[in-house]
């Protein structure tokens, strides 16, 4: 099972991006995953779109999950963009402050669903989630993701 520490790495975590809506940042997401992974971007961007047209990946805290299963992938790959400002949410109550893009391979449903508990899990946990919002730098960013998964990599390995 791939962990959310080895699908972040200082490369893939954004900081204080600007954009003026979802589908803008759903652009800038695809575009990066393109550049960082060398994956079709209008791929990523199509996938990603028609995730968000079945039901929003709101998860709540502010934090968004826009993912999409891709043929042709041989690993996971993740992107996270932090918002220099929140994004209001037209199908949720809460502004958006964070977007944690996920791509999986088409045919890895378990892994994909198993990814997204973790991401779920070190969201939902109010401590966590303010490390995240404080760390200024995308190493302190990256830290407390590596923390996290440190104390909690027993839990998912059993």
């Amino acid at each position: 099972m791939i962990k959310l520490c080895a699908l972040l790495k200082p490369d893939n975590i954004l900081l204080g991006i600007s954009a003026s809506s979802k589908k803008r940042i759903l652009e800038l997401g695809a575009q990066t995953l393109s550049l960082l992974y060398h994956l079709d971007k209008k791929a990523i961007f199509d996938g990603l779109n028609a995730r968000e047209r079945l039901g929003s990946t709101y998860l709540g805290y502010g934090l968004a999950v826009p993912h999409c299963r891709m043929k042709n992938l041989d690993q996971p790959r993740a992107l996270f963009i932090r918002l220099n400002d929140r994004l209001e949410n037209n199908t949720e109550s809460e502004p958006i402050e964070a977007f944690f893009f996920l791509l999986v391979p088409e045919e890895e449903t378990d892994e994909h669903l198993q990814i997204l508990a973790q991401i779920s899990e070190i969201f939902s946990d109010k401590q966590e989630r303010e490390k995240l919002k404080e760390a200024s730098t995308v190493a302190e960013f990256a830290e407390v993701i590596n923390q996290w998964c440190a104390q909690h990599s027993d839990d998912k390995e059993k």
